[in-house]
């Protein structure tokens, strides 16, 4: 019996370190989304959002722009960076249904290539836990706005 309870415990513990990075609690100290795997091209789509419908991830969450970015360039990083973790892509991204591919592309930045849209910069927001969560929008922080992203590469007015 203490065997079986012992190879129990140790299942849980390997099955508790297997998560998905890009899902986890984002709020886990070391554990951003800066700070999960590339593993191909990023996914922009249009998807609804708390504030109507908006650019997301693959996974449905919310996208970014940053006021105080320059065009194509990002001034987001260090802490900005870990609280506005960059949208990171490996290869050119990938337009969801609906989105004109000709808006997605990507910058270079320390640490490999962000995904863009119409030129902006496109960023997460560590308090958004769920898909369709839109805590960021409008905030000010880190000297400026952070905005959702509509269809047409502009702020969303919500």
């Amino acid at each position: 019996m203490k065997k079986l309870l012992a190879a129990g415990v140790a299942g849980l513990a390997v099955l508790a370190g297997c998560g998905n990075p890009d899902t986890e609690n984002m709020d886990t100290p070391g554990r951003t989304l800066a700070a999960a795997p590339r593993s191909g091209p990023a996914l922009v789509a249009l998807g609804g959002t708390a504030k109507g419908p908006a650019l997301v991830d693959g996974l449905g969450r919310a996208l970014y722009l940053f006021a105080g970015d320059g065009a194509r360039r990002s001034s987001c990083d260090g802490d900005c960076a870990r609280m506005w973790p960059p949208y990171l892509t490996d290869g050119r991204p990938v337009a969801g249904a609906g989105v004109p591919g000709g808006r997605v592309g990507s910058v270079e930045r320390a640490g490999g290539f962000q995904a863009t849209y119409a030129g902006h910069p496109l960023y997460r927001f560590v308090k958004d836990r769920f898909p369709g969560d839109a805590n960021g929008h409008g905030l000010h922080d880190f000297g400026d706005r952070w905005y959702l992203v509509g269809l047409d590469g502009r702020r969303v007015q919500r």
